[in-house]
């Protein structure tokens, strides 16, 4: 339950300004949390840490580890101060600059307007995660060996109980990655029978054989979490605490699957039997196929929910709050049959929410989550999250519909126990978003708000809005507070290779915004 009145901002890491492609753990995040400090706010909510696929568009949400961290965010400044770098290694990256791209600068690029873009397929422009990708991994390679080769006594000691205490995914993840990366084969159900079977004697065989790769590996992991927790205590010197997040599913070519298919609804052959997704409604006329693997929840529910529990301690152990994305797949979710193309058939399944709750509660008898209660079935949750003071959320965006007078998203049906956003990761900023409304929407606006709703006032008054809430939590999306257009969208579901790229320009956190955002903030009584 959430005990006190607070705000705070929503910008993931890659997201942070940086000179090496993506948003890291170096100096700009340090940066943005003396910004959250001097600006009065109390949390910094971030997107998933784990891994990223580069097959997958490089979402946050579609992870080859459910434990892991991203490597791309390990800053290389940090690297070269501890000289497991040179300044000349970093040099790579003055060859060709990895700029931010927005839809403005795609449009630029291709010749087109930011509305075609928008509206239309990618333009051939950079991917800068995949620039990224492809220049910070050797130069992490180099570093990893580098310490691996030089390290004294109490770095090894250090690295040892790293890799003691991660042991339980560790050894797998690392395996899983160096036998991927030795075989060109991404799959592992096109591997060898011993080791897609999970052999002992060729688990150990093929672990002893890529000895070197899989330290380097694991020498990696070691080097995000140390420079992860060192921001943390940062933040937390300076009363700033951290939301995580956690994807209900998990990628089917990942660790997690490989390393324990009885969890998952597959076949004898380890081919998935149905697959994850959202049936069609309003916005989608054929729903949503996402394609994860479906748990077997029986098996989940036999095992005490061992690898949920040891899942939530792990996240848990790296912010102060964690949002369980997907809330509704708890309770009820929607099998796809493989086979199926869309998500338009299937059916809904009732999960062990009973059972996997009081499971959590025993764990960790107060559980500092928020639950993602969105979507057309929220209601389905509502009884779960009151008897176990569970916060939700609420979108300030979403209060302005046919339903204006009942809407849990409302300000005036808030809450004291939820978190309000005036808009999410997967929503359209809110300048972008009012561009877009119908003659209704933009007319209960004007009703609601009492004032002649414009381009130039929406932002602030949705932010104000969100901001006054009877919600103990508010959480403003950055492009929120620097009033940004549809071109600095996160993320646009369904999209591909258009999202997570967006990145923060250093030049506009300006004593300007910090002033505006304080005073708003101490105004609705939440610094």
């Amino acid at each position: 339950m959430l005990q006190q009145r607070s705000s705070g901002l929503l910008l993931h890491i890659t997201s942070l300004p940086s000179a090496h492609g993506v948003g890291d753990l170096g100096p700009e995040a340090y940066r943005f949390a003396d910004f959250l400090e001097t600006s009065g706010q109390t949390y910094w909510q971030i997107l998933p840490l784990t891994p990223v696929d580069p097959g997958a568009g490089f979402s946050p949400y579609s992870s080859p580890s459910a434990f892991a961290g991203n490597i791309l965010m390990i800053s290389l400044e940090v690297l070269a101060d501890e000289n497991w770098l040179s300044v000349d290694d970093l040099a790579v990256f003055n060859e060709q600059p990895v700029q931010n791209v927005a839809v403005s600068e795609m449009a630029a690029i291709s010749g087109g307007t930011a509305q075609e873009i928008t509206a239309g397929p990618l333009p051939q422009a950079p991917n800068i995660m995949q620039v990224a990708w492809t220049k910070k991994r050797p130069l992490l390679q180099k570093a990893a060996k580098a310490f691996l080769s030089n390290a004294d006594s109490a770095q090894r000691s250090d690295y040892d109980r790293f890799c003691g205490w991660q042991a339980n995914w560790l050894n797998d993840y690392s395996l899983f990655t160096a036998f991927q990366e030795e075989t060109g084969e991404p799959n592992w159900v096109h591997w060898p029978e011993d080791l897609r079977r999970r052999n002992p004697d060729a688990l150990a065989r093929h672990t002893e054989r890529l000895h070197d790769r899989i330290e380097t590996l694991k020498a990696e992991q070691y080097f995000f979490f140390r420079q992860w927790n060192a921001l943390m205590a940062y933040c937390f010197g300076k009363k700033i605490h951290l939301i995580g997040d956690i994807p209900i599913y998990v990628q089917f070519n990942s660790a997690d699957v490989w390393a324990n298919p009885t969890l998952f609804k597959l076949d004898e052959e380890f081919q998935p039997l149905f697959v994850a997704g959202a049936p069609p409604d309003y916005f989608s006329e054929y729903g949503q196929r996402w394609g994860n693997p479906i748990y077997d929840w029986f098996e989940h529910e036999r095992t005490g929910f061992a690898w949920w529990m040891s899942r939530l301690r792990h996240q848990m152990s790296l912010y102060s709050l964690t949002r369980l994305d997907h809330f509704l797949g708890f309770v009820v979710y929607w099998e796809i049959p493989v086979n199926e193309p869309t998500a338009k058939v299937g059916t809904w399944v009732k999960a062990p929410i009973e059972a996997f709750m009081h499971a959590m509660h025993r764990q960790f008898v107060q559980l500092p989550v928020i639950a993602e209660d969105l979507g057309e079935k929220a209601a389905d949750i509502q009884p779960y999250l009151r008897h176990y003071g569970l916060p939700g959320m609420r979108v300030a965006q979403f209060g302005f519909g046919q339903d204006m007078p009942t809407s849990t998203h409302a300000v005036h049906n808030h809450s004291e126990n939820v978190a309000v956003y005036s808009g999410t990761h997967d929503n359209n900023t809110t300048l972008g978003w009012f561009r877009e409304l119908d003659d209704m929407h933009r007319r209960h606006l004007n009703d609601y708000l009492g004032i002649d709703i414009t381009e130039k006032n929406i932002v602030d008054q949705i932010c104000r809005l969100t901001m006054q809430s009877v919600a103990r939590l508010a959480i403003l999306p950055i492009q929120d507070v620097l009033n940004l257009d549809e071109t600095h969208r996160m993320n646009t579901p369904g999209a591909g290779g258009r999202s997570w790229q967006w990145r923060l320009d250093p030049n506009q956190l300006t004593d300007e915004v910090v002033t505006k955002l304080l005073k708003l903030t101490r105004m609705t009584g939440r610094g």
